[in-house]
Order: structure tokens, then C-alpha cells, then sequence
């Protein structure tokens, strides 16, 4: 015989969860199945560990290694209560879709702020021809401890020595995993984490005798550009036979300033539009020209309808306007949402018919929508950037970082750089990309006979996050794995308090804001 619980009400006439009633991908099953009702749980008690041990001849007992813990089975008992055979269908229906969700959190209501990873697995067949049934089901649980819903976060402060130091609480059973974020107030080029249980060091020690080492200079911003005058009928190095007679402008999007198509000018070519020249200034030591630099910058280039047309591009020149390398992004596509990412270098074939100057050595087709899986240049992660080292030139695409040996311009020294931003033809309103155009452009020069030894490859505004769980780390969103000096260990954050240490390149007179996160964990 079955025994049946009633479902209580709430103080306001709703119903009331059972204090064990369980949350599966986000949605509790009482809220979700009419009639359905948490009994009972089991399994989320403490768990027997394995010891890892060895016997050794000769040696009374075992020596202990270890020990671990086995995957984790939670057992959910409810009830299931339904007017008539088509409503326990259609309830045992929508739990089975419920269900079947995998490795989903699962989270339980007398302790919403922890959760579970699992799968359900087994269940009890009920007995056939029956609308009321008490029965069970099983969520695995590979991993079997239970986390916080949210991260616990700390920040460094100098401590009495001066050391730059992180006090870390960590109230869970479990060691858990760090994650660091370090906000750059200046150029840097070295970052040591260090604590009892590990080391993790990224960028370049300083050599031991102290000798000082030429820094990379910061020679052009995109507040050059947006102060610098259109170019109105100059020579776009890319696209020689686009038109140049309209004008760059700013515009506000996201609270972002972004330099972008003011107007198009007179209809020239494929497209039209502003085009504004930066000559590099001289460097600190009156050296103009680089033959060896490297380029950061941060765009969009978004289409908000079906159709929308526009391109934009970045050129690095040489004084007498020979295209070296450069970047691409133009969409063409006028019934449906296809872009293109060129990635240009210098063509000694060139000829003055040609729409493209220069030579593309890869094209990338992507979707210019909101979404980061379809469009890597969408606010807010449109990062970009290109390095040019003697004959090497190196790109960046969606964590890639593409490069390219061009005997040509080993020795070709950029004098100046160029944005262009274009309409199509004269596809203007709704017919113009919705947003495309730059917020941020940072240009350096490097030393190339120093440049394995330049420490500050950190700059300053720059962010270095560091994923303790997967080992990894990142530069402004961009992977950075050859930063990891041999020997790191990415260790965790032992339960009850510790303290992680900072260091930075000797020079580095304003401490970075270091944030650092746990998420705690449970048996």
C-alpha cells in the first residue's frame, strides 16, 4: 500500500516546497509537474574515502599515500499524484524531459546556496494502471563534492613586510581552485604567485646581475586618429580604388567612444567612405620608423539586420605609402549575415588595377551577429592584434594566433598607419552596418635585438586573468599559454585560511588591483 503526503500552501495560497524538494537544471519538479512531491533524499551525506596505501615487506602496516573519494549516487523518493491516466502521463512525460538534461546543477532547497553536478541515471518502474505512485530515481554524480552557488572574492593589499599579499577564507570542506585577475596600472612584465603549497610564475625574471633592459614604447593611440584630420581623396594603401572623399567621426555605443563612418563622400569603387593617417612619431631615442612592432586594438563589426553592408581596415605602411600588413573586415553579403576577416600582407605584384593592394593570405568567413560563438567582434570581446618581427608577421582569429614568414618585408620599416572605414556603394541607413569601428588602437615599437628579453610584455590597463582549473592564461581575453614559465604549478586554496604572495618587475612603482576568487567546495 502506498502512503501519500498532502502538499501543503504557502502563507499566500502558493504552494510550498518540501525542505529537501530538489532544483534540477534551474527549475524545481514540484513548480514544474502537477502533483509531483519530494519525499525524501539520500546520498548527499559525508562519503567514505579510499585510502591509497602500499605494504612493504618488513615494515609493520602500510605506507599511506592518500586517499579519494568514489563517485556520489544522491537517491530522490517522491510522490506522483494525477487526476486520471492523461494527466499521469502527461506529468510523467514532463518529468522525463526534465530529466533528461545532463550534467545539470542540482541544487536542493535547504541549500540553495550549494550545488550538485549530476545526471539522473536509474529509476523504479512504477507499477502499470495505477495514477498515484510513491517511487524513486538516481542523480550520479562523478564528482562528489557539492559547490557554492557563487565565488567568494578577495583582494591583495600590502601587508606589514610590504609584500603584496591575499588572505584567502576558504569555509569549505575541500581545496579549491583559484582564479586571479591582475588590472595592470603600469607596464610589467613579470607576475609570481606564490604560497606554501605551490609557485606560478608568467613573463620574464629579471636577470640576476640587474642589467636594464630596453622596454617597448608606446608610439601611437587611437586618440591619435581621433584627433588627426580626414584624409579626404588620399591614397588608401589597401584599396586604392575605394573611394576617400567622406569622413571618420566618434560615436557612443555601450558607454564606449568609438571611432567610426561619419559620412561616405563621393561614390568611388566597390565602397566609399573616411580614411585618416597617423604618421608614427620618433621614438625616445629620435629613431623614427619600426621595422619590428606590434598593434593591439578592439572593434565591432556587427550587423543589427539581415543585409547590412560596410568594411573597415587597418594599414601599416611605409613612408612612401607601400602597404607591409593589415587587417580586413568587410561584409558584402546584402540578403543575408556573412562577413569576412582578411588577413593582408605586402604583394611585390601589385598593380594599380588591383582593389586589393595587398596580398591576402587568409580570409575567414563568420556571422555577424550578437552571439560570441558566431561573431568574434561583437562588443564586448572584440579583441585583435597583429605583430610584425623582421619577416615573421603574426595574426590573431577567435584564440588563434595565425603567422606567416614574408621574405619582403623583413626589412621594410612602417612609417605610418591607416584606418578607412567604408559603405558599400551607396548603401547607406538601415542599409549600413548597425556598428563597426574601433575603441581601442595601441601601437608599440619593439627591440628586436632585446626583444626575448623585454620584460614588460604586461602593459599598463592591460588584464592577466589566470584560470585555476584548467591551468590557463589570458591577456585581455587572449590566450597566453607560452607566458607560463617551466615549473609552474597551479596549486588550490587549502580549506580554513591561507595566503597567497605577489611580485612584480622591479620597476613597477604602482601595485596592480589583484582580485582573486575561490568557489568553495564539499563532500
Amino acid at each position: 500500500m502506498y502512503n501519500f503526503v498532502d502538499t501543503t500552501t504557502g502563507p499566500t495560497g502558493g504552494k510550498a516546497l518540501p525542505a529537501e524538494a530538489m532544483k534540477y537544471n534551474g527549475v524545481y519538479l514540484e513548480d514544474e509537474i502537477p502533483g509531483y512531491q519530494t519525499l525524501y533524499v539520500s546520498g548527499r551525506e559525508l562519503m567514505e574515502s579510499e585510502v591509497q596505501e602500499k605494504e612493504i615487506t618488513g615494515i609493520d602496516g602500510s605506507v599511506y599515500y592518500g586517499k579519494t573519494y568514489p563517485p556520489r549516487t544522491i537517491t530522490i523518493g517522491y510522490q506522483l499524484i494525477a487526476k486520471d491516466n492523461a494527466a499521469f502521463r502527461s506529468a510523467f512525460n514532463k518529468m522525463n524531459q526534465i530529466l533528461s538534461a545532463e550534467q545539470v546543477q542540482i541544487i536542493f532547497a535547504d541549500e540553495t546556496d550549494k550545488y550538485f553536478i549530476g545526471t539522473k541515471v536509474g529509476n523504479e518502474t512504477p507499477d502499470p494502471g495505477i495514477n498515484a505512485i510513491v517511487s524513486e530515481f538516481e542523480i550520479y554524480c562523478p564528482d562528489p563534492r557539492k559547490y557554492a552557488t557563487t565565488l567568494k572574492e578577495f583582494r591583495a593589499t600590502r601587508n606589514d613586510e610590504g609584500i603584496l599579499e591575499a588572505t584567502i577564507d576558504n569555509d569549505g570542506s575541500m581545496p579549491a581552485c583559484i582564479d586571479y585577475e591582475i588590472i595592470n596600472r603600469q607596464d610589467n612584465g613579470y607576475i609570481g604567485i606564490v604560497a606554501e603549497s605551490g609557485v606560478m610564475e608568467f613573463g620574464k625574471r629579471e636577470e640576476v646581475d640587474g642589467e636594464t633592459y630596453k622596454q617597448n614604447e608606446m608610439l601611437v593611440r587611437l586618440s591619435d586618429f581621433i584627433s588627426a584630420p580626414d584624409d579626404v581623396g588620399g591614397h588608401d594603401a589597401m584599396h586604392p580604388l575605394y573611394g576617400t572623399d567622406g569622413t571618420l567621426t566618434t560615436k557612443t555605443w555601450f558607454s564606449t567612444q568609438f571611432l567610426t563612418l561619419g559620412t561616405p563622400g563621393t561614390l568611388k569603387g566597390d565602397a566609399n567612405g573616411g580614411l585618416r593617417t597617423v604618421t608614427i612619431p620618433v621614438d625616445s631615442e629620435g629613431e623614427a620608423g619600426c621595422k619590428n612592432f606590434y598593434a593591439y586594438f578592439h572593434l565591432i563589426f556587427y550587423a543589427g539586420l539581415m543585409g547590412q553592408t560596410g568594411e573597415m581596415s587597418i594599414s601599416f605602411l611605409t613612408e612612401d605609402d607601400e602597404l607591409i600588413c593589415g587587417v580586413n573586415w568587410h561584409k558584402g553579403d546584402i540578403s543575408g549575415n556573412t562577413a569576412y576577416y582578411d588577413l593582408v600582407v605586402h604583394n611585390p605584384d601589385a598593380k594599380p588595377t588591383d582593389k586589393m593592394a595587398g596580398k591576402v593570405v587568409k580570409m575567414y568567413e563568420y556571422t555577424t551577429s550578437h552571439l560570441a560563438n558566431q561573431n568574434p567582434w561583437y562588443w564586448n570581446w572584440g579583441h585583435c592584434d597583429i605583430k610584425k618581427e623582421g619577416s615573421k608577421i603574426q595574426f590573431f582569429y577567435w584564440g588563434g594566433y595565425p603567422a606567416y614568414n614574408i621574405p619582403e618585408v623583413e626589412n621594410m620599416v612602417c612609417k605610418k598607419i591607416q584606418i578607412a572605414c567604408k559603405q558599400w556603394g551607396n548603401r547607406s541607413g538601415s542599409q549600413l552596418l548597425t556598428y563597426f569601428g574601433f575603441d581601442v588602437f595601441n601601437f608599440q615599437k619593439l627591440n628586436v635585438e632585446k626583444w626575448r628579453d623585454v620584460p614588460n610584455r604586461y602593459s599598463a590597463g592591460s588584464t592577466v586573468t589566470i584560470d585555476g582549473e584548467y591551468a590557463k592564461i589570458y591577456v585581455n581575453n587572449m590566450p597566453k599559454q607560452d607566458d607560463e614559465i617551466v615549473g609552474t604549478q597551479y596549486f588550490k586554496a587549502p580549506p580554513g585560511q591561507s595566503k597567497v604572495r605577489f611580485y612584480m618587475s622591479s620597476w613597477v612603482a604602482q601595485d596592480p588591483t589583484i582580485t582573486v576568487r575561490i568557489r568553495e567546495a564539499w563532500l
